[in-house]
């Protein structure tokens, strides 16, 4: 069971956003690190750049955070953030070719929690639950769904990035999340 809210931000904000991002000229200043692994450390058939702007309290950088993180979770009714970690999916294989890397099934975390995904670009990478559910990258779409859920990346073909922010928080209860609609773009 998933919920996916289009048009989750409101334009002027998105587009800072995205031009943040994914612009790759001198104006970026997103600071992307290196992960030899998608899903864990263990999960080695692709890799990913990302930034963790706020980890069970620890905000390396403030600046970011208020950028990023406060226009996002001041629309989503939660009890508390876990984490904020922003994925930057660089393109694997030849254009055209099959979506890869498939990166392992898996939950985020052991605790219970509500994952939310927002897309930052179109693309045809997608995440997948284990019943074959497919979770379409839109721009500026949310898609959330419960942390229990097992769920893997699938790389995109047609862009060289796919960029997503994934949030792990503790949500009011599941099924209050399920039927909020348009209430988000009114935050």
């Amino acid at each position: 069971m998933h919920k996916r809210i289009d048009n989750f931000l409101p334009e002027d904000l998105f587009k800072n956003l995205q031009s943040l991002l994914l612009n790759g000229d001198e104006n970026q200043i997103m600071p992307w690190y290196y992960r030899f692994a998608i899903a864990d450390y263990d999960d080695t058939e692709g890799f990913v750049f990302g930034n963790d702007i706020f980890d069970r309290g620890n905000i390396p950088d403030m600046g970011l955070f208020e950028e990023i993180a406060w226009p996002i979770c001041s629309r989503i009714p939660m009890s508390s953030l876990i984490r904020i970690k922003i994925n930057c999916h660089p393109r694997q294989t030849l254009r055209g070719s099959e979506n890869y890397p498939k990166c392992r099934f898996h939950t985020d975390m052991k605790e219970d929690h509500t994952v939310g995904i927002l897309s930052i670009n179109n693309c045809n990478g997608y995440t997948e639950f284990e019943d074959g559910t497919k979770l379409e990258s839109i721009e500026n779409s949310l898609v959330i769904f419960n942390g229990k859920t097992k769920h893997r990346s699938v790389g995109q073909t047609d862009e060289n990035i796919r960029v997503n922010i994934n949030l792990n928080f503790v949500s009011r209860p599941w099924e209050h999340l399920m039927e909020l609609d348009e209430e988000f773009n009114n935050r």
